[in-house]
């Protein structure tokens, strides 16, 4: 029987099992879904009314408590005024004390009773400022709340709850004019501690916190367009009132309004009400159901349809779930990317370094100037504490992350990873959590090497001018006598020829006309500083510029025998007066080679960047003493046997025509370096 059956079966084509596989699995389907909605209907008529019922009751009973909280403050008020106004009616009869307001503080359950004048200074109460408020400082003036009656705009007013002057705690108090034979005003105020706590026990947020424990809601929200009012729970998630056209038709029609919500990611069956008292618009109450027995039903409708459908639909639910899952972690790793991205590109491409570090010296920050500066990468030094990874620079620098004091403008000279001395203005800035207790502090480090250089180079080109100036004047009174000179000694050697012996006075006579010559040539060369020629700019080729020069001092460097290195990063067409500029790094390139023993090397080294050119000589000399680095570019200062001072100072002045700058390096023992920056 059962292998006729199997013959019958496998005569059927495989189509048609697929068929009817598939039709079965759709009627399931088509059940399920159809038991499903029939479900969520009768569900839904459910809560419909249970959302109804508990929005009108947390309406009506919201609606009783803040009237309640109105009343309460009312009969508060009307206590505090009526024992005010007798304080009032008392003083105008016969004048008040302390010890009266004692005893009408204690009659009617008051907590103080206090007089003003009119510059808020306390005249009686029934407390001694003396022995209680002695060495407490005050939170308030009494002037901030009694002015209106002060200033005559009002005779009574209620203060309310306002926390107390010098205890803890709240007060809550009314204000009246004094009587119209006394200036000043008469405050009542009331422990309001114990109001307010019993507040909170039946007030309004607890009613709320009351109602949404119930099973079966989720949340419970007073929300205007602005904040959320109240919860029964923290719904920081919940949507805001101004992104929500749903709230925004409910408010504006006045009616209850029910809808499918979401929250924390489940589906909530949410009822919206507008929350109006006396005529006037407060809030809505959102008030959010569980929606747990339609869920029931689906969960239902699952178990019920065939193995291949519930399979199907758990890949398909995996599936997606595994799709929206990596699209919200890339969406979160992207924007975590996009926020480190440019939080790290802001402070990598600061020209200033930054460091930051906790209170306890570990480092947090270490940006990528300096990185630069200190030749410390970022992941050795973060999470390493200062002390360690600056062990081996000044202690001027580990002392700037103690302390809790900010620092502006600090000066300070750290050697970088070339052994080079750097100039640095320090900014610190402590920041402090909510104790006012450090919590971080940054430091940020300007390098102002080249703007100190600059300042200095300014300052030389200052004196220089000066000293060109003296040098014009004294050149042109000096060279009047030795023109003179010079005629005497010619007209001597004419008139007195054969009077005297004529050896020696053509001996004498040269000597007198050959140093008249030396000093009008150094005379020649003073005027050439004190009035140096005009620029005369002209598109020069690099190559041909470079290799001029190269050629003319190869000529010393073989005498010497010196190693004379020419590098040209880039060939380029500058705009320069060549004449002068040859000049200028002649002399330069002729220092160089007097301070190179034999054996030894110079380099002058050409590169155009975007908007200047750089030249480069270095030799690998004696150097320059630190006492003399800064005399280098004055005025017939020199260290050579036979040189005039005017060379570097010519240089300075060809440069600064210009509009250059020139730069020297030169650590005493490790040659020199001195670099002409050009603008084109």
């Amino acid at each position: 029987m059962k292998t006729k059956y199997l013959k019958h079966l496998s005569s059927i084509h495989p189509k048609y099992i697929v068929s009817i596989f598939i039709a079965i699995a759709a009627l399931m389907i088509l059940s399920a879904i159809y038991e499903l909605s029939e479900n969520k209907r009768e569900i839904y008529h459910i809560l419909d009314e249970y959302a109804n019922s508990i929005i009108y009751l947390v309406d009506i009973s919201s609606a009783n408590t803040v009237v309640s909280d109105q009343e309460m403050e009312n009969l508060l008020s009307q206590h505090l005024m009526g024992v005010a106004r007798n304080v009032k009616r008392i003083d105008s009869i016969k004048g008040v004390s302390d010890e009266l307001l004692k005893t009408i503080a204690i009659e009617n359950d008051v907590y103080r009773i206090n007089i003003f004048n009119n510059n808020g200074e306390k005249l009686f109460s029934n407390h001694t400022p003396d022995s209680i408020h002695s060495g407490m400082q005050s939170k308030h003036s009494p002037k901030e709340f009694i002015n209106p009656i002060i200033r005559g705009e009002e005779s009574e007013i209620i203060i309310g709850f306002k926390e107390a002057r010098f205890e803890q705690g709240n007060r809550f108090a009314v204000a009246v004019k004094r009587a119209i034979n006394h200036s000043g005003v008469i405050v009542v105020n009331l422990d309001a501690d114990s109001f307010l706590e019993f507040r909170k026990k039946i007030g309004f947020g607890k009613m709320i916190q009351d109602i949404g424990n119930k099973s079966g809601i989720e949340y419970i929200i007073l929300q205007n367009n602005k904040e959320i009012v109240a919860a029964n729970r923290p719904v920081d998630n919940i949507s805001k009132f101004e992104n929500d056209n749903f709230l925004k038709s409910s408010y504006e029609s006045g009616i209850t309004k029910i809808r499918v919500n979401e929250f924390n990611n489940i589906e909530i069956y949410e009822a919206v009400k507008p929350f109006i008292i006396e005529g006037e618009k407060i809030g809505i109450f959102r008030i959010g159901l569980s929606m747990d027995e339609i869920n029931s039903a689906e969960s239902r409708m699952y178990r019920r349809a065939v193995i291949i459908s519930v399979i199907l639909i758990i890949i398909l639910m995996i599936v997606i779930g595994i799709i929206v899952s990596n699209q919200n972690f890339r969406m979160i790793s992207d924007e975590y990317r996009k926020i480190q991205t440019f939080t790290g590109n802001v402070l990598d491409n600061m020209s200033q370094a930054v460091i930051t570090t906790d209170i306890k010296g570990n480092i947090i920050i270490f940006n990528k100037k300096s990185e630069e500066i200190f030749n410390i990468k970022a992941d050795s030094a973060v999470g390493k504490s200062v002390k360690d990874i600056f062990l081996k620079f000044p202690a001027s620098l580990i002392n700037l992350f103690e302390g809790d004091e900010n620092i502006n403008n600090l000066e300070i000279n750290i050697k970088n990873k070339n052994s080079n001395n750097r100039v640095f203005i320090i900014d610190k800035t402590v920041n402090f959590d909510t104790v006012k207790s450090p919590e971080f502090l940054t430091v940020v480090m300007s390098d102002v090497t080249e703007l100190r250089e600059i300042e200095q180079q300014v300052r030389r080109n200052e004196k220089l001018i000066a000293m060109g100036e003296l040098a014009s004047a004294v050149a042109h009174e000096v060279r009047n006598p030795l023109n003179t000179i010079n005629m005497i000694s010619q007209r001597m050697k004419k008139e007195f020829n054969g009077k005297i012996n004529f050896s020696d006075f053509n001996n004498l006579n040269d000597v007198l006309q050959s140093e008249s010559k030396r000093i009008n040539g150094i005379i020649e060369e003073f005027l050439r500083f004190a009035r140096p020629p005009k620029l005369n700019l002209t598109e020069v080729n690099t190559v041909d510029f470079l290799n001029e020069i190269k050629s003319l001092v190869e000529v010393q460097t073989k005498v010497k025998n010196i190693e004379f290195r020419l590098i040209s990063e880039n060939d380029a067409i500058i705009k320069i007066d060549p004449l002068q500029m040859k000049q200028a790094l002649i002399n330069v390139l002729n220092n160089a080679i007097d301070a190179v023993n034999q054996g030894g090397n110079v380099t002058l080294k050409f590169n155009k960047l975007q908007n200047k050119v750089l030249f480069e000589i270095s030799d690998n000399g004696v150097g320059i003493s630190k006492e003399n680095l800064n005399k280098i570019f004055n005025l017939y200062y020199t260290t050579k046997s036979k040189g005039t001072g005017l060379g570097l100072s010519i240089v300075q002045q060809i440069v600064s025509q210009h509009n250059g700058t020139i730069f020297v390096d030169s650590p005493e023992g490790k040659g020199t370096k001195f670099i002409i920056e050009v603008p084109v």
